[in-house]
């Protein structure tokens, strides 16, 4: 239900202006879109230019929506014509997300079913590997030959190639994200066993071929579990860890975002379903991703770890320190400030994970909201913080001259079907 609401609170923020005169007050406009999905909507993906947005659903399709010239959105040709939508796995498809147009038109989705499939949009007309029967028949590994069954509807229906396929998940591949630019054509996905995977494509001209260029192994990380849980920050080095394991720990990642920096390393914040955001840093030393800092946990009050739904890492523009949001089952929005330290210790032969981990110093959390917040997201300035959740709002947030955050207006959708739900629930 929630993420049904989501997409149509998500396409209404795109069309949010704001007034040069009174800064504070947003006049918008919204578009109530039919997602014509058989099931819940599980994830929605704008581009980079927020001019086109893709849809996951749990009926296993793909579907991606255009913006007209009349500002209306619409899936498929902008002058009318079938949906622009493919079944994309072979289970529910829980997300969705867009590579940098630099690398042309392509999509990652993550599905139950284990995998990940690269998407790359072709023009023309030529019989579609992302029609249903040929989908799935593809999937399974069984090719067949139609050429005497291929139809007009064959050749229109999607424009949409599947590329290639990563597999190496044990388990439900819960998120992905396409690195940014400065980084080359990469790819982070996370899965319910608990590991993140860097994959590269060898040529960005060929993108059959993709290799498993780093993991990240979050289950095996100990966390440590006091009476302030979730209270500090904590900077990992030789010494840390040796606490108690959290009994959540086995449930994996729930959510992933890349520092789009282009002064930094790679480095990836990670939040996992055990309550635990940390933050990833790739160390060319060691040739490996280290915990360099472990943000404060998501836990009830009484220490109970409480699961990570999102984090969101704010882009960088012109600020000396960096913001990442995290929402978690706690019913807690959090942005945390992470400030760059004087980065002495990544430097020689002898530079341990500990010394590398001096480049990013935490500051401080500041606790936004205590409803249930279940996704959230900057705007491409990261200024403007943006969170949803089960209320069927869309909350934006902006910090003040002090620096602390405020709600500057709320997004209300349509919140018929809300109330039916909520009834069902209560019966």
């Amino acid at each position: 239900f929630f993420s049904s609401s989501l997409s149509s609170h998500m396409a209404t923020m795109t069309s949010t202006n704001t007034t040069p005169s009174k800064p504070h007050r947003l006049i918008s406009t919204s578009q109530i879109l039919p997602h014509g999905h058989l099931d819940y909507v599980h994830d929605i993906s704008f581009d980079y230019y927020g001019r086109r947005f893709a849809t996951a659903s749990g009926d296993r399709t793909v579907r991606v929506w255009d913006l007209n010239s009349d500002g209306m959105w619409m899936s498929g040709e902008l002058g009318g014509g079938k949906p622009n939508e493919w079944v994309a796995a072979r289970g529910a498809v829980r997300r969705v997300c867009w590579s940098h147009p630099e690398f042309g038109q392509l999509l990652a989705t993550a599905g139950a079913d284990h995998s990940v499939v690269i998407w790359e949009e072709r023009e023309g007309n030529f019989k579609s590997l992302a029609t249903p029967d040929d989908t799935l028949t593809m999937l399974s590994g069984s090719a067949t030959n139609n050429n005497n069954s291929s139809s007009s509807s064959d050749t229109t229906s999607s424009r949409w190639v599947q590329k290639a396929t990563l597999s190496d998940a044990r388990r439900a591949v819960t998120t992905v994200e396409f690195a940014p630019r400065h980084l080359g054509l990469r790819l982070a996905t996370g899965s319910s066993d608990g590991v993140v995977r860097i994959y590269e494509a060898l040529d960005t001209m060929n993108l059959n071929h993709w290799k498993l260029d780093g993991v990240i192994e979050t289950a095996g990380v100990e966390d440590e579990v006091d009476g302030g849980a979730g209270d500090g920050g904590e900077a990992i080095g030789e010494n840390s860890g040796g606490g108690a394991t959290s009994s959540n720990e086995n449930m994996g990642v729930s959510s992933l975002s890349w520092c789009t920096g282009r002064f930094e390393p790679a480095t990836l914040c990670i939040g996992c379903s055990s309550g635990r955001a940390s933050i990833y840093r790739y160390d060319d030393g060691a040739r490996s991703w280290v915990e360099v800092i472990r943000l404060p946990n998501h836990a009830t009050g009484n220490g109970i770890p409480r699961g990570v739904l999102d984090v969101a890492w704010a882009p960088n523009v012109g600020r000396s320190y960096h913001l990442i949001a995290t929402c978690g089952k706690d019913h807690r929005l959090k942005v945390h400030r992470v400030k760059r330290g004087r980065g002495g210790g990544g430097k020689g032969e002898g530079a341990t994970a500990a010394a590398s981990s001096s480049s990013l110093v935490y500051e401080g959390t500041e606790d936004l909201d205590r409803s249930e917040v279940w996704r959230c997201q900057w705007n491409l300035t990261g200024t403007v913080l943006a969170s949803s959740g089960d209320c069927g709002v869309v909350k934006l947030w902006k910090s003040d001259f002090q620096g602390k955050f405020k709600c500057i207006s709320e997004i209300v959708g349509d919140t018929t079907g809300m109330a039916a739900a909520s009834a069902v629930r209560n019966q």
